[in-house]
């Protein structure tokens, strides 16, 4: 095999045109080609003096050396020495304790650079069981955990910078809650003071006045409480989604003492989550369910958990009514802050309720997702923890 000159100018050694499958030759030089193929590095070493006895072409493209300037060379000659105590020792584990050594990560020193590497030892015995060689390789990792840390830095970035906003967000939502007050009381105090001043014009104008500032306010709290589902440290614990459930209907109940609803809260519907995040969650669905049903002569709301489709599915729990409903076409829009698919003239609210049943989910690892049909109710399930089988 005569050497050949690469573009960088390292000679290597290349292997002829393949002899005849039937030579003494073609073991050899199948083996000797499928060395020089591997596109990672691959090299041997001695056992006893750990100098290195074989290295392929992409070994010399990693190092940037000749295999000339490798072979006989023991990682003391080539590499800073705390490089070379280190791949040394692994080199020693490998052989005394006659196992594959799997080395995740660990850098190296080349005429590029430093770059990282994910080795794999393993001895190689004689006949007697005894380690003879050490045989390496090595797949330059290099790219893969520079985008690896480059997402993480981003990641970190993207996190600070959405604590940076939530934390804002909150102070001035927080701050405007008090001079909505003082506009829907000074509003409050001119109607009941000035009454016999005001004509129907003037009246209707300060009560436009409240419901707006009264609809602000009820806005901001949404708000308020969209960034607390984020905000708040997760703590998971048992926790009885239906006695949640039934601490949440109770006082839509009083206040409408005159509906019919039926009821409906399976038993045994327990959850490893986080109790204080799960009633925000449900005062918004069941608010939902109660509000979307309202129209309705007698109502229907349930409660429950769907039955596992395979092992290891995450529990999915349901909250279903028969109300309103909505169209399909648009569910996308039913998670998303601001996003309403009923007018305000229909039924109140601010749009930002299933954003933060869907940011809870998300807190706990699961997620929120919704079926309906316009005039035949809608169900919005969720899950509270990650699901195994995806």
């Amino acid at each position: 095999m005569d050497p050949e000159a690469d573009d960088d100018g390292v000679k290597r050694a290349s292997p002829s045109v393949a002899p005849a499958i039937d030579t003494p030759h073609a073991t050899e030089w199948l083996l000797h080609a499928i060395v020089e193929n591997i596109p990672n590095m691959l090299f041997v070493k001695d056992a006893e003096e750990l100098a290195f006895a074989l290295f392929n072409r992409a070994g010399e493209q990693l190092l940037g050396l000749p295999r000339e300037a490798l072979i006989g060379r023991t990682d003391f000659d080539l590499f800073p020495a705390s490089d070379a105590e280190f791949f040394q020792k692994k080199d020693r584990e490998t052989l005394d304790g006659k196992v594959l050594v799997d080395i995740e990560e660990e850098p190296i020193s080349t005429a590029r650079g430093v770059r990282w590497l994910h080795t794999k030892k393993v001895p190689i015995l004689d006949a007697e069981g005894q380690p003879r060689f050490l045989l390496g390789i090595s797949e330059d990792i290099t790219d893969r955990k520079l985008a690896d840390t480059a997402l993480r830095e981003a990641k970190t970035q993207a996190e600070t910078a959405s604590a940076e906003l939530e934390a804002f967000s909150y102070s001035v939502a927080h701050d405007l809650r008090a001079p909505l007050r003082a506009i829907d009381g000074y509003s409050a105090a001119l109607l009941e003071d000035y009454a016999d001043r005001l004509d129907d014009d003037g009246r209707r104008l300060l009560d436009n006045v409240r419901r707006a500032a009264q609809r602000m306010a009820s806005l901001i709290d949404d708000l308020l409480t969209l960034s607390r589902a984020t905000r708040v440290d997760l703590r998971r614990e048992q926790t009885d989604i239906g006695a949640l459930a039934r601490a949440c209907l109770e006082p839509l109940l009083r206040a409408a003492p005159h509906r019919e609803v039926e009821i409906v809260i399976e038993d045994g519907l327990t959850a490893l989550a986080d109790p204080r995040l799960v009633v925000v969650a449900l005062d918004n669905l069941l608010g939902n369910a109660w509000k979307f049903t309202s129209k309705q002569p007698r109502a229907r709301i349930e409660v429950g958990a769907a039955a596992p489709r395979a092992p290891g599915e995450a529990r999915t729990f349901f909250v279903r009514d028969d109300g309103a409903g909505f169209d399909m076409a648009y569910v996308g829009k039913l998670f998303t802050p601001f996003q309403r698919l009923h007018g305000a003239s229909e039924y109140d609210g601010t749009g930002i309720g299933l954003a933060t049943v869907q940011r809870i989910m998300r807190r706990h690892g699961g997620r929120a997702w919704a079926e309906g049909k316009v005039g035949a109710g809608a169900t919005i399930y969720f899950t509270l923890e990650p699901d195994a089988t995806t």
